[in-house]
């Protein structure tokens, strides 16, 4: 019986300790403009993007391919965003397309 008592404690310890995880789509900021930007793929944008929709970081996110010659956001820490303009040397810009986000 003692076993099972502490077998018990310890799931109840492990499921409670984790984090929920939440993929966010259609990844996008307004940075100055009126307009919304798509966001650099970095790990410091993934977690600003996360930390201004609520959630404590970011685990992961996946890319996609921006134009050369446009403007896209970069996070500038609390809820502050700024544009950055690409090259134009025609190539992949990556973006962030989605995030997965968690609150620990």
């Amino acid at each position: 019986m003692k076993k099972l008592i502490i077998a018990v404690a310890l799931s109840t310890c492990a499921f409670s300790s984790a984090a929920r995880e939440v993929v966010l789509h259609n990844v996008g900021v307004y940075a100055n403009s009126s307009v919304k930007l798509d966001v650099w793929a970095t790990a410091y944008n993934a977690y600003g993007y996360c930390h201004i929709n609520g959630f404590d970081d970011a685990v992961r996110f996946t890319t996609k391919c921006g134009e050369d010659e446009s403007t896209f956001a970069r996070y500038a820490g609390g809820t502050k965003w700024v544009q950055k303009d690409s090259g134009s040397k025609n190539r992949c810009y990556e973006l962030i397309e989605t995030v997965t986000c968690t609150d620990n």
